[in-house]
């Protein structure tokens, strides 16, 4: 089993799309694939289940705090859904108490689903969620989405603080797979920021890695969350499913290559 969170402190760097996007390209291979809405804004939820999922029982929420495997919604063949709504917040107040280990629940919690090959964890952006944490912890691989303006740059680098972080103790196995660039426009100052984004270096001087294709803004990712499809299937040309199969291609084999040494 392969765990990847999707992890980024600031809202809006499109942690959402990069989770259902990895997700229809791993299930195309032919392997079962799990996403988890481990967000209380629930957006892969409504992704995949439409605006009805604020009534969806049971959630990952009650799976994460009972320790009990629920039924996932399946949205194609070989892809699935671990849906979430507001009450996942609950956990947040519930699961830290006194003497509990409780960053470790999610870990516990996705052993309960070992009959998926990927699992996918797509988390809030918010620096004071428990539930980044949690998910770092219980991941094999981090992917960091990141738009190149300068408010991202910087939440970008107290993101990696806290992989780091985690890192050095909770997950000393965790993988930084690297930053891919999302919403990239081609403007002066995106492209500023992207070179920015190359010079990253983690706690060893070693620079951080970061995907050199940028993912294209384009409204097809609304209309594709806003009618439940993979975006590829509104995209004429295929290029955009063509390039989550390089991401998916490129996260499978554990690695970017770097265009700077």
């Amino acid at each position: 089993m392969s765990i990847y969170a999707i992890v980024q402190e600031k809202g809006g760097s499109g942690k959402s799309p990069t989770a259902m996007h990895l997700g229809y390209a791993l299930s195309y291979l032919g392997e079962d694939t799990l996403i988890v809405d481990f967000d209380p804004q629930a957006t892969a939820s409504q992704h995949g289940q439409g605006f009805d999922y604020a009534q969806t029982e049971p959630t990952v929420y009650n799976s994460l705090v009972a320790l009990k495997p629920i039924e996932p919604f399946k949205l194609q063949e070989h892809l699935y859904l671990l849906p979430a709504h507001s009450e996942l917040e609950k956990a947040e107040i519930e699961l830290p108490k006194p003497g509990a280990f409780y960053q470790v629940q999610l870990q516990k919690m996705l052993k309960l689903y070992s009959q998926f090959k990927h699992i996918v964890i797509d988390t809030p952006g918010s620096r004071i969620s428990i539930f980044t944490t949690l998910a770092l912890t219980a991941a094999n691989v981090v992917i960091i989405p990141t738009k190149c303006e300068i408010s991202h740059y910087h939440a970008t680098i107290d993101t990696l603080s806290l992989i780091e972080d985690v890192r050095e103790g909770l997950n000393p196995n965790l993988s930084v797979w690297g930053i891919l660039p999302t919403q990239y426009e081609g403007t002066a100052h995106h492209r500023e920021i992207l070179e920015m984004l190359k010079q990253l270096r983690d706690p060893n001087g070693n620079l951080y890695p970061i995907y050199d294709e940028p993912s294209r803004k384009t409204t097809k990712y609304n209309d594709a969350t806003s009618m439940r499809l993979d975006v590829r299937s509104l995209d004429e040309t295929g290029k955009l499913g063509l390039y989550w199969d390089r991401v998916a291609a490129s996260i499978l084999a554990g690695k970017i290559v770097l265009d700077v040494v």
